[in-house]
């Protein structure tokens, strides 16, 4: 889900961890699924986007339930 809104917004993914403010190889393990985020980590990401947490934690959500 990370990578898809990343894209849809036409980052690239270092620049996309720049602006959240997590190691750039840490933010290709959450893309790639190798490491599952702190909470600390989904608020800087959520921030990054532009939107609440509670709707990247809601699209997470359905995105896993759909699976």
């Amino acid at each position: 889900m990370l990578r898809e809104l990343r894209l849809q917004r036409g980052i690239a993914q270092d620049a996309f961890a720049l602006l959240a403010g997590v190691d750039r190889s840490y933010y290709g393990k959450l893309e790639r699924g190798e490491r599952q985020p702190s909470l600390a980590v989904l608020l800087k990401c959520a921030a990054a986007f532009g939107q609440p947490a509670a709707t990247l934690v809601a699209a997470i959500e359905g995105q896993l339930k759909s699976k």
